[in-house]
């Protein structure tokens, strides 16, 4: 073999290997972002408002939560403790409330987490769904 054919397949396996890289890492983010969790937190509410209709009271919520849902994290039922408006942080919904973590899911190098409250007014009947975002600082990998 000639130096300038060794040349030529070193130059050839290192771009076969860039592109499966490339191509391997695609794969891995799409799949990451392609969470149902990923989609608009107005979806996510409208969803989760076909499952559990305003009107019902909160252990059928929690019952409907755990079953229909499946959220990843716990959930917690605050009989005492209102939903606070993510938009108005001043402003409360309802008198009790249910906080679900719903899961995560990455995007990018960030590790994303969904959160949903449900609200219920005074008489333990479902008036609406909060649903939210918050963000992890990036993964960083060592140098």
């Amino acid at each position: 073999m000639t130096r300038n054919s060794m040349i030529d397949v070193t130059y050839f396996m290192s771009l076969h290997h860039m592109r499966r890289f490339i191509l391997v890492s695609s794969l891995c983010f799409f799949c990451f972002a392609c969470s149902p969790l990923s989609r608009p937190d107005r979806d996510l509410r409208s969803e989760y408002l076909a499952i559990t209709q305003p009107g019902i009271n909160m252990d059928t919520a929690v019952r409907l939560i755990k079953n229909k849902i499946h959220p990843e994290g716990e959930l917690l039922v605050r009989r005492n403790t209102p939903c606070l408006e993510r938009e108005a942080p001043s402003q409360q919904k309802g008198s009790a409330s249910i906080k679900v973590n719903l899961g995560w899911y990455y995007w990018g190098a960030t590790r994303t987490h969904t959160y949903g409250e449900w609200c219920f007014n005074d008489s333990d009947r479902l008036i609406d769904i909060i649903v939210y975002k918050s963000f992890d600082e990036p993964v960083l990998t060592s140098p």
